[in-house]
């Protein structure tokens, strides 16, 4: 009789456990069709993963351990679903952390932060939401730079604020710079400038209150020898943007500015004066970077989204401004149909494109020896794209 009664005890001890404890998976699939003009070979019509959101699967838990707290883990993998591979090469690019959480407290946690360090967190200001035409666009992407070996402060709101903090080490005897094969993630290819990744860091000051919501960023993303040499990759970047709900419209409006005091000619190209490069301009080490727009629910499923932004490069690389008008309609609580449209005009300085395309030696004047994967316009030229597709999470 005393075996039934500790077995019986044990079991409730167990199920008790169980209760307290909790694992999810989740995840997003988003493929579509995508249209392009203006690229080095001509125009493009493909197939496309993650117009709305990049695909993804994941794991997420959480155990209460006592006193308010619970451990927490995430584990997460970007892929793209159109040839079922891993974004970036690694298996939870996307995240692989660990960490403390209290209501009291915050939160605080190591590990692969994912595919972009705190400013990942500037699609909160962003009407497009980063989706494939948006923030990210008319700076190559800047903020979506990897983010591991690394620790994260969470707070608790306080008076509609809340602050969040980040430190990515380098795994390396120097203070700043990277180490390949260890350093937080990777900028570029593979030699070069952009191997490896120095020290990144960065804060973020966010406020609520009713239908109003701003946000601050400031980080710093260093390159392997410790340096601001690529306004596009290795820079810093002070980022603020404020929304504000009245009725079924969000308006949105933004700015950011990026900085990389070591860019040259020299660090980048090997040579003062590069080919490269129209006549009179040089590595560019600022860019100032603005958005405004807004989401309309129209119904409670359909929402219609329009956006303008406008960056201008320093050192005489002149400016563009991308257009982007998009339209989600949910078919259900957890799938949705989407299409976006992006225009992009550079002024006859500026070859941004649609596709963030790094910044580097141009070879579009010769489209024979183009890469089959450049995607930047010529100086100067246009692009236009669209881009349709459905989504679906779990």
């Amino acid at each position: 009789m005393n075996k039934m009664w500790m077995g019986i005890a044990m079991a409730a001890v167990a199920a008790s456990a169980h209760a307290q404890s909790s694992v999810t998976l989740y995840g997003i699939v988003d493929n579509g069709i995508q249209y392009e003009t203006g690229q080095p070979k001509g125009h493009v019509f493909g197939a496309q993963s993650g117009g709305w959101a990049q695909s993804r699967f994941g794991l997420k838990g959480a155990e209460d351990i006592g006193g308010g707290t619970k451990a927490v883990f995430q584990l997460e993998s970007r892929l793209n679903t159109q040839n079922g591979s891993l974004a970036n090469g690694s298996f939870f690019e996307g995240q692989a952390t660990v960490g403390l959480q209290n209501d009291s407290w915050g939160q605080l946690k190591f590990g692969n932060m994912g595919s972009a360090e705190i400013s990942q967190y500037s699609g909160d200001v962003d009407p497009q939401q980063t989706k494939k035409y948006a923030i990210g666009t008319l700076v190559r992407g800047r903020i979506f730079s990897q983010a591991g070996n690394g620790v994260e402060y969470l707070s608790p709101k306080m008076g509609g604020f809340i602050v969040q903090g980040q430190y990515d080490l380098t795994n390396s005897p120097k203070w700043n710079a990277g180490t390949p094969g260890s350093a937080p993630g990777q900028l570029g290819s593979s030699t070069g400038l952009g191997s490896a990744q120095g020290r990144t860091d960065g804060i973020k000051l966010s406020f609520q209150s009713g239908g109003l919501f701003w946000q601050a960023t400031y980080d710093e993303v260093r390159d392997p020898n410790g340096q601001f040499s690529n306004v596009y990759l290795a820079s810093r970047s002070i980022l603020t943007g404020l929304t504000y709900a009245f009725g079924p419209v969000v308006a949105y409006v933004g700015y950011q500015h990026l900085s990389a005091p070591n860019a040259s000619n020299e660090g980048y190209f090997g040579s003062a004066t590069p080919t490269a490069l129209p006549a009179g301009t040089s590595l560019p080490t600022a860019v100032n970077h603005e958005w405004i727009g807004a989401i309309w629910q129209s119904t409670p499923a359909l929402a219609i989204t329009g956006a303008v932004y406008h960056a201008n490069a320093n050192n005489g690389n002149g400016n563009a401004t991308l257009f982007t008008l998009g339209v989600n309609y949910s078919l259900s609580k957890r799938t949705l149909l989407y299409t976006e449209l992006g225009y992009v005009r550079n002024s006859s300085t500026s070859n941004l494109g649609l596709d963030g395309g790094l910044y580097g030696a141009n070879t579009n004047f010769d489209p024979t020896s183009a890469s089959a994967s450049s995607t930047n316009p010529n100086y100067g030229k246009s692009q236009f794209g669209v881009i349709a597709g459905i989504a679906t999470q779990f």
